[in-house]
């Protein structure tokens, strides 16, 4: 009887961190890497800039609030941003790989932008990478 209840624990035990192990798993991603945050009572916003060293495309995850509509730009040093993607809506949780045309223009520079799909006073938060793995 003993034995019954310390195997029967034993592999409650063994499920359970098997559970949290795969939660933990499922959270991270090593695509996430700047953060973002737009209002959504502006009409449009932007990313960061950051180089883009390849022709990969460029990873969107928004993990709260409501879609936006996303575009890659790409530029130069010393010139004006260019649409270098379709706009695509993209909803909270969400994980998108855009692509673009920003390497093919020899550009250096990538930002997103967003554009509001709804009216709110909430904000839609998210990660974005110019360069996934």
């Amino acid at each position: 009887m003993k034995q019954r209840i310390l195997t029967s624990v034993f592999f409650i035990a063994i499920a359970f961190s098997g559970i949290v192990g795969y939660a933990t798993v499922i959270k991270a991603d090593l695509n996430d890497r700047y953060a973002y945050s737009f209002y959504n009572m502006d009409t449009l916003g932007y990313t960061n800039t950051d180089e883009k060293a390849t022709d990969r495309a460029v990873f969107i995850h928004p993990t709260s609030g409501p879609g936006l509509k996303y575009t890659v730009q790409g530029r130069k040093d010393g010139t004006s941003w260019k649409k270098r993607s379709e706009q695509k809506t993209i909803y909270s949780g969400s994980k998108v790989r855009l692509a673009n045309e920003v390497h093919d223009h020899d550009e250096t520079w990538v930002r997103v932008k967003f554009v509001r799909t709804t009216t709110g006073y909430t904000y839609t938060h998210g990660y974005w990478n110019p360069d996934p793995l």
